[in-house]
């Protein structure tokens, strides 16, 4: 029997009652037979097999422990991302799979595939509703025909680890190395019999390069230390309009072609919060609207207090197509190339986590892009 059907975004909402659930548990159980030993003992992917409604009917001794279940017998009838916390699962009331959200995903993605016959493969990237934590799978899911009635077999692989190492490596290898290149040009110039009147900028832009490295690897280190639990807040009361200024005139001289435009709070703006941690995420919002945008386009910066609450406003000229708009705060999602994608999930993960904060955004095509991060005072 299938229950009630819900409205849905993208795949199918009816779900499959207890006693089918129950009936395909025992059914899957006697096929395997003994080869459910092999799958929990000799196989280093955690396995599942899910229904026709993408309910879990099976599942190896991996998935519990990916999934933090305390009873494994509470993920029989969930789907997958239920079962793992994913925060697209509760957008809509269908569940995993519903929300418009779950069409960029590619775990529900390939499970559709099987369900039709075809098997698939793709990345999947799962943000932790609860804790934030970032998942990053390689999914495959296979046909699994058994009487009348059709399965997917799903085989999961944690890539997590592997999507960090390559973020590092783009990092060492090619931003900081450039950085690293720019500020040994600009030392050679100095060394050189260059006219007084170039020195002072060769100087310049030597400390500009400078304070570009170090804030590139404090970055990876702050977002490092916030995805394994060990930054420590350090809450102090500042001037948040000042902290505005102070990011947005560093990084007008390493984007030094684009016009940044602040405008000034209409009362002083006292926040009371870590200033580090803040001013990262305020870095991460100027330096995606920039990237983003055009020279000839002004990227405009604002604050305020508003309901109470701390409130900074970051606005560039330039949309966010759709389908990048539903994965926007996913880690290691990009526009920009591999080993990207760290900035959006950064701001995401240092204001919900630490700061008790809050960041979304607004994106269309007459009004541009706007990113707003709030917090308390």
């Amino acid at each position: 029997m299938m229950s009630e059907n819900p409205a849905t975004q993208y795949a199918p909402a009816q779900r499959s009652d207890k006693d089918t659930i129950l009936r395909q548990k025992e059914k899957i159980d006697e096929y395997l037979g003994p080869l459910r030993q092999l799958y929990d003992t000799a196989v280093s992917e955690i396995f599942l097999i899910v229904n026709q409604n993408r309910q879990i009917v099976f599942f190896n001794s991996g998935f519990p422990a990916l999934a933090s279940a305390d009873d494994p017998r509470r993920l029989y009838g969930l789907r997958p991302g239920e079962a793992v916390d994913c925060t697209n699962a509760c957008r809509n009331p269908g569940g995993c799979g519903t929300s418009e959200f779950c069409s960029q995903c590619g775990g529900v993605r390939t499970m559709l595939s099987a369900l039709d016959n075809r098997p698939d493969i793709r990345e999947c990237r799962i943000l932790r509703r609860h804790t934030l934590e970032a998942i990053e799978m390689l999914v495959r899911s296979t046909p699994l025909t058994i009487g009348q009635e059709r399965f997917s077999i799903v085989a999961i692989q944690d890539i997590s680890h592997e999507k960090r190492r390559r973020a590092l490596e783009r990092v060492f290898f090619h931003d900081v190395m450039n950085t690293a290149e720019s500020i040994r040009m600009f030392a050679g110039m100095l060394d050189s019999d260059a006219a007084p009147s170039k020195s002072a900028d060769y100087r310049q832009h030597l400390q500009t390069g400078i304070s570009q490295l170090i804030e590139e690897l404090q970055s990876q280190r702050t977002l490092l230390s916030a995805e394994n639990n060990e930054l420590e807040l350090k809450k102090a009361e500042f001037d948040g309009y000042a902290l505005v200024l102070e990011v947005t005139q560093a990084l007008g001289g390493r984007f030094s072609e684009h016009e940044i435009q602040v405008d000034a709070p209409d009362t002083e703006m006292t926040v009371k919060t870590d200033r580090g941690l803040l001013r990262r995420v305020l870095e991460n919002m100027v330096i995606n609207a920039l990237e983003a945008s055009r020279p000839e386009q002004e990227v405009r910066v604002s604050c305020g207090i508003k309901n109470d609450r701390a409130e900074f406003r970051v606005h560039n000229h330039t949309p966010i197509p759709r389908e990048n708009q539903l994965q926007i705060f996913q880690r290691s999602f990009s526009t920009k190339g591999p080993g990207r994608g760290l900035g959006t999930y950064s701001m995401k993960l240092l204001s919900h986590r630490y700061l008790n904060g809050r960041v979304e955004f607004t994106s269309s095509t007459d009004h541009g892009t706007t990113f707003i991060a709030r917090y308390p005072l």
